[in-house]
């Protein structure tokens, strides 16, 4: 289940740029991910969840979009000035 793999990749992409924007908090994420890119859209979501839940990063969501082919993209960051 590669999906976990790619799900942390998402969460160390979020803290780098939320880092960058401090104190800004991220609450919501977005990626496109294209019907070829060989990732199954409902285990992503379930292992960002398991993820993000008790860590530094709670209650950040996540958006995914269809994409194109084989496409896997960091759409998006959404950010929360406290």
């Amino acid at each position: 289940m590669h999906e976990v793999g790619i799900a942390n990749g998402i969460l160390e992409a979020v803290r780098k740029e939320t880092e960058a924007h401090k104190p800004a908090r991220a609450v919501k994420v977005g990626v496109r991910i294209g019907e070829m890119a060989g990732i199954d859209p409902q285990s992503l979501a379930f292992s960002f969840e398991v993820l993000v839940k008790g860590s530094d990063l709670e209650p950040l969501d996540l958006a995914i979009e269809p994409g194109v082919l084989d496409e896997l993209e960091f759409a998006y960051l959404e950010l929360e000035v406290p």
